[in-house]
């Protein structure tokens, strides 16, 4: 359910199309006679350079298989991927390597995903060195700046932060190579409120000094709307609707996307009373796609 009414290859502030997802389709099955699960059915999206494109839905809706797919971390069915053009599906050729130096990626849970035996110094060096790219002088020290970090971070191992400051080198690692695009897997979830609200606003102001575009992903409706131009709605592994951040939710078309706002509370104690009164919306179940899936390759 698609309402934008922009150029194809515009966005308002004349941004050109970064990364292009048409009809991609991902199946899975666990034993070999087994029935196929179908993850991703039909999904299209456009991120355009320096905006947000944010996917939102529940546990299951197959918003981190779109993402994994696109990485090329699971084999596409069908479908395509391209990045400024070129075909990426499943990062091969010269294109597939272009797409993995411009791209970088923040993950869910930022312990897991830093190496405990490495000072914050070195996890920041790595990922130019895997890239074989040049040294910056001084890029170390620039980067924990950037993220609001103190300059002594780098001599220090990541048992040694919080979550929310551990999450900050997961953005600066992400930030190492200069990407063109970053995609966030859930990178607020597992942190408290307000620390929630200060990676968003470090992650606003990133996009705003530095031009890189976000393909965020999150199950919170009140996340997504503080960040987002634009917002997908994926359930059962559909793209359900999608428009321009402000019109999808203000004015919802799919009940889905309804009954995802009615999860989110309000400040006021009287309003909140009476929206848990209402009964919420119908909607599919995630086993009866609203369309039909593609066939099985």
């Amino acid at each position: 359910m698609e309402r934008l009414s922009e150029s194809p290859t515009t966005t308002a502030t004349g941004g050109e199309v970064l990364l292009e997802v048409t009809d991609l389709v991902t199946h899975f099955r666990a034993k070999r006679r087994s029935p196929f699960i179908h993850a991703l059915c039909g999904v299209s999206l456009e991120l355009r350079a320096g905006e947000t494109f944010s996917v939102v839905g529940e546990s299951g809706s197959g918003k981190t298989t779109l993402l994994r797919t696109i990485l090329g971390l699971e084999r596409a069915t069908s479908g395509r991927v391209r990045f400024r053009g070129e075909d990426v599906t499943g990062l091969k050729g010269g294109a597939g390597k272009r797409f993995r130096t411009a791209a970088s990626v923040v993950f869910q849970d930022p312990y897991t995903s830093l190496d405990p035996r490495m000072t914050v110094g070195n996890i920041l060096r790595e990922p130019r060195a895997i890239q074989r790219a040049q040294r910056k002088p001084g890029q170390i020290a620039e980067l924990l700046e950037q993220v609001r970090l103190p300059p002594d971070s780098a001599d220090r191992f990541p048992h040694e932060f919080s979550g929310g400051q551990r999450q900050r080198i997961a953005i600066a690692r992400a930030l190492a190579v200069d990407p063109e695009l970053i995609i966030l897997d859930e990178p607020v979830s597992a942190l408290d409120v307000s620390v929630q609200a200060e990676i968003l606003a470090l992650l606003k102001e990133l996009q705003r000094t530095r031009g890189v575009a976000y393909l965020f992903v999150s199950h919170d409706m009140g996340v997504v709307a503080e960040i987002s131009d634009r917002i997908g709605v994926m359930h059962g592994g559909q793209m359900i609707e999608s428009g321009k951040a402000m019109d999808v939710i203000r004015s919802p078309e799919h009940p889905y996307t309804r009954a995802l706002l009615a999860a989110v509370p309000v400040p006021d104690p009287a309003a909140q009373k009476q929206r848990m009164l209402r009964p919420l919306p119908t909607w599919p179940t995630l086993d009866s796609p609203a369309r039909p899936c593609p066939a099985e390759a």
